[in-house]
């Protein structure tokens, strides 16, 4: 069967050429890239905004320690937190990781 459309599986109905589908996969592909970055910058400056302080914040920040002091404080417990370990329970080590991510 011959017809004088163009072959366009996506959506034969918008009558588009080849060409005019490549440009707006390329169009669609442009703003979906600058999207995904836009979003990136956002959700970077509102975890920023609403970080939580770490040990060493509060040590420095609200105690006035010194940062040679809140260094020392810090490596202290970190040793001192149980390692991971394969035969621990997952909850158990995510805990343990997320103690250490509130460490600095």
């Amino acid at each position: 069967m011959t017809n004088n459309l163009p072959e366009n599986d996506d959506a034969p109905w918008l009558n588009l050429t080849p060409q005019e589908v490549e440009a707006l996969r390329y169009n669609k592909q442009e703003l979906t890239s600058y999207g995904k970055e836009k979003f990136q910058q956002l959700l970077e400056e509102y975890r920023k905004q609403n970080k939580k302080p770490t040990l060493w914040d509060i040590m420095r920040d609200k105690l006035g320690f010194s940062i040679d002091m809140c260094d020392e404080i810090v490596d202290a417990v970190e040793e001192w937190l149980p390692p991971q370990h394969e035969t621990n329970d997952y909850q158990w080590n995510r805990c343990i990781q997320m103690m250490k991510d509130k460490l600095r």
